[in-house]
C-alpha cells in the first residue's frame, strides 16, 4: 500500500481557511465568557473493556476560558482566519503577528482534539473546498470528506 504525501498549504491558504466548530459537540456558556464543551466518547473496544473494571464517563468535558470562548464563537465556518486575527488584534490590543501566532496555535490544538475543522479553498478555484480537521491546525490537507463544486 502506497501512502500519498499530503500537500502543504500556502500561508495565504491558511489565512483564508475558515475554522468551523464540530457540530457533534454539546456546549454551554460559563461565567466570564467561557464555554464548556461536552465531547462524547467513542465506543472503542478498549474503552468498553476498561469500563468493565473502571467507571468511565460517557463524555469528557473541555472548558474554555473567556478568550477561548471568544475564539470558539468566531469559529462559525464563515469568518476566515485572517478576519478572526483582526478581531482579536483590535479587541486585545495585540500586534498582527502576536494575534496570528496565538490564534493559529490555539486552533491547531483545538483541531488536534477534534473540536474544530477547517474549510479550505482548494487550489484557488472558487466554490471548490475541502472540509475537515487537519492534524496541524490548518497547515495540511483535509483528513475528512470533500464538499463543494
Amino acid at each position: 500500500m502506497r501512502l500519498r504525501r499530503r500537500p502543504r498549504l500556502t500561508p495565504e491558504q491558511v489565512l483564508a481557511s475558515r475554522p468551523l466548530r464540530n457540530p457533534g459537540l454539546r456546549e454551554e456558556s460559563v461565567e466570564g465568557g467561557g464555554v464548556r464543551l461536552f465531547v462524547e466518547r467513542r465506543g472503542e473496544w478498549w474503552a468498553r473493556v476498561l469500563s468493565m473494571v473502571f467507571p468511565i464517563p460517557r463524555e469528557r468535558i473541555v472548558e474554555l476560558d473567556g478568550v477561548g470562548g471568544e475564539v470558539w464563537k468566531l469559529c462559525d465556518g464563515e469568518k476566515t482566519l485572517r478576519e478572526m486575527t483582526r478581531a482579536l488584534q483590535e479587541r486585545h490590543k495585540l500586534t498582527r503577528a502576536e494575534a496570528e501566532w496565538s490564534l493559529r496555535t490555539y486552533l491547531r490544538d483545538l483541531g488536534k482534539r477534534g473540536l474544530v475543522g477547517f474549510v479550505v479553498e482548494k487550489s484557488g478555484r472558487p466554490g471548490e473546498e475541502s472540509v475537515g480537521v487537519t492534524e496541524s491546525g490548518g497547515e495540511g490537507e483535509s483528513r475528512r470528506g470533500r464538499r463543494g463544486a
